[in-house]
């Protein structure tokens, strides 16, 4: 059955809530509006204190059930109000019945009970929601070092002016490459003509601007299988899984977009280029330095011609020896 407080002590309840919304709030009453509602915090409030006075004359004693209410004040409505301390000094300070009945007995253990339990609640959501900030944050640390050992990656594999593929990259690709039976592996030796003449001419940063521009040009007209790398300071490699008649056709493309002039911060600056290729069929033994020679030879071949224009060679084992591979050259273009 519900207890029957006395007039004194109903008076009490009334003053110790009252006293407790204003530690909670102490803007209550200016206007200001919590984002609560003070009549369901004092609602609630009250409940828990009946239902703490119920239990103070029962038998036996009966310490889970107040501890359990006490957990409830870590609970909605007040999980978004700090109250720790003004529901201690609410619950402790209260002083309910006649001094030396059973409730007031009771009543000390009974609240701090509930204080106890109410303060443990608090203290496990805390380490809840450390443990999830912490988990959020190894998390963002774990994207940041992905993403940093991803950067390392790329800019270990890449050149740093024009984000072209550089040597190793080149290479490792080519070894693939080569592993497919059904196309051999061509490679385009692109060397600029008269490069020193634009850096002496229009200094190195007009210089960077126009390699920028050759490697997207590069980029715009080269298959999406290929890989398009720097090789040197003027000098620029193509590699892609080919046949043997389509090089010519892509060496054309490329000639046709370098040799127009590059727009610079200075002005137009006239551009030009050499090309040289070279090609190992499928199911031969592929090596890049071999590739590399041979379409060095070609491109050289080209710039005796007159520049402009590009030299085809390809590696032939009938021809090999143990030297080297040698080149046999096709036709220059102009």
């Amino acid at each position: 059955m519900p207890i029957r407080l006395d007039t004194r002590t109903t008076a009490i309840v009334a003053a110790t809530i009252r006293e407790w919304v204003r530690a909670v709030h102490p803007g209550a009453g200016s206007g200001a509006e919590p984002a609560i509602p003070l009549q369901e915090l004092e609602r609630v409030f009250a409940q828990i204190i009946d239902e703490l006075l119920e239990l103070a004359g029962c038998e036996p004693f009966p310490v889970p059930a107040a501890r359990t209410i006490g957990h409830r004040l870590a609970e909605a409505p007040f999980d978004r109000t700090r109250m720790l301390a003004p529901a201690s000094r609410a619950l402790l300070g209260l002083a309910p019945g006649e001094p030396g009945s059973l409730i007031a007995t009771r009543w000390p253990f009974i609240a701090s009970q509930a204080i106890d339990s109410y303060a443990e609640a608090l203290q496990q959501r805390a380490l809840i929601q450390q443990e999830r900030s912490l988990t959020e944050k190894v998390s963002v640390r774990v994207q940041e070092i992905a993403a940093l050992q991803t950067r390392l990656r790329h800019e270990a594999t890449h050149d740093a002016l024009t984000d072209l593929a550089n040597r190793s990259l080149l290479q490792e690709r080519v070894r693939m490459m080569a592993t497919d039976p059904a196309r051999g592996v061509g490679l385009l030796l692109i060397d600029l003509d008269d490069f020193k003449a634009i850096n002496d001419g229009y200094g190195h940063t007009v210089g960077d601007e126009v390699l920028v521009t050759i490697a997207q040009r590069l980029r715009a007209v080269c298959p999406p299988e290929t890989v398009i790398g720097r090789y040197g300071g003027d000098e620029f490699v193509v590699a892609l899984p080919a046949r043997r008649n389509s090089l010519g056709e892509l060496a054309m493309r490329v000639l046709a977009a370098l040799c127009e002039p590059v727009p610079t911060a200075s002005g137009p600056v006239p551009a030009s280029a050499s090309v040289g290729t070279s090609f190992c069929p499928p199911g031969r033994e592929c090596d890049f330095s071999d590739l590399l020679r041979s379409a060095d030879r070609a491109m050289y071949s080209a710039k005796t011609a007159g520049k402009r224009g590009f030299a085809v060679s390809e590696l032939d084992a009938e021809e090999a020896d143990p030297a080297g591979p040698r080149s046999r050259y096709a036709a220059v273009a102009g």
